[in-house]
């Protein structure tokens, strides 16, 4: 896709010398530990490493839940880091918490992967300094995109999230919508599809809370056909697959409707494992992030910012999209 940016003049890490003349505790808090984030964590150590003076702190909450997480960037501000970069679980909760106390202290706060929403009322650049990730509402766009291709005539629609009151979830279930519908919405997650160009969700999002059993049992509702029936499932993240042995368990019974396209399957990211997954025809789709990248920028975005150095606001990180035909190129670095 077009959208392999700028970026990666990225991945030819050079070692940069520390000019604050101390030495420095850049943290990142992902919204909890899974696949994904431990890429954000690896793309954290690299960046860090390669700056002298510079150490990656790499916490968060073992589950998504918004008061662990508001402890953890409380617990890190109380041992004096020198800035932050989180993605944010919820954000009226950390906004009026650990985020503005950090303000108050003087701490340098970035956003990755989540940012903060405009439930807050608030300029978000008041309360954060850049965003560094994907463009949410781009990439619930693709979703949507990919699946007309192989449903050009529209369908019906299941689709899955983490949790209702998550910013950049909300931003790709508006995506998918917009793909679909042809719509634009003023707010996320925008309007639940009714014969909208030919689409239809037969009911709101499963909303799993990120609780990778609960995932698997959601979607395998949708295969099965109970209690609610739909020719279509969108995962706006990578729960379904985050185990492994668990999907494929799971999926294992519906090899058929897959082959036959009676359910199209389109699954967020693309770890290792889920181009396993698709290359053995056990999704259509997956559409990837470049969390490493969004772990790797954040530190040395943090510490432009504690240094005084230009640096950008906004940077978008590339999305990828794989199929069976091209599994084996998809995720490739080209054009360095």
């Amino acid at each position: 896709m077009g959208r392999s940016l700028v970026l990666f003049v990225a991945f030819s890490l050079i070692p940069i010398s520390s000019v604050y003349g101390k030495e420095l505790r850049l943290a990142v808090v992902p919204k909890f530990h899974s696949v994904f984030f431990e890429r954000s964590k690896a793309g954290c150590i690299d960046a860090a490493a390669q700056i002298k003076g510079v150490e990656c702190i790499y916490r968060g909450p073992d589950i998504s839940n918004v008061r662990m997480q508001d402890q953890v960037i409380n617990q890190l501000i109380d041992e004096g880091i020198d800035g932050i970069a989180v993605a944010v679980t919820q954000s009226k909760y950390l906004v009026k918490n650990s985020l503005k106390r950090a303000k108050e202290a003087g701490i340098p706060v970035i956003t990755y992967d989540s940012d903060i929403d405009v439930s807050i009322n608030e300029d978000p650049n008041s309360l954060r300094l850049a965003y560094i990730g994907t463009d949410n509402f781009e990439l619930g766009k693709s979703l949507g995109e990919e699946l007309k291709k192989l449903r050009p005539n529209g369908g019906t629609l299941i689709m899955q999230s983490g949790r209702p009151d998550s910013p950049n979830l909300n931003l790709r279930l508006m995506g998918v919508r917009s793909a679909l519908s042809g719509k634009k919405y003023d707010v996320p997650p925008g309007e639940l599809l009714n014969n909208d160009s030919g689409w239809t969700e037969v009911r709101e999002p499963f909303f799993n809370f990120d609780q990778l059993d609960q995932s698997i049992n959601q979607m395998e509702s949708v295969m099965k056909g109970k209690p609610v029936k739909a020719d279509s499932f969108i995962a706006v993240g990578g729960w379904p697959q985050n185990d492994q042995a668990l999907y494929r368990k799971m999926i294992a019974p519906y090899q058929a409707k897959i082959n036959n396209n009676k359910v199209i399957i389109v699954i967020t990211d693309t770890s290792s494992e889920q181009l396993a997954m698709l290359e053995d025809n056990l999704v259509h789709i997956n559409i990837g992030q470049a969390p490493y990248e969004m772990g790797r920028l954040a530190i040395l975005t943090l510490y432009k910012i504690v240094t005084e150095q230009k640096y950008q606001k906004t940077i978008y990180t590339p999305i990828t999209v794989c199929t069976p035909e091209n599994v084996d190129t998809c995720t490739k670095i080209t054009g360095l």
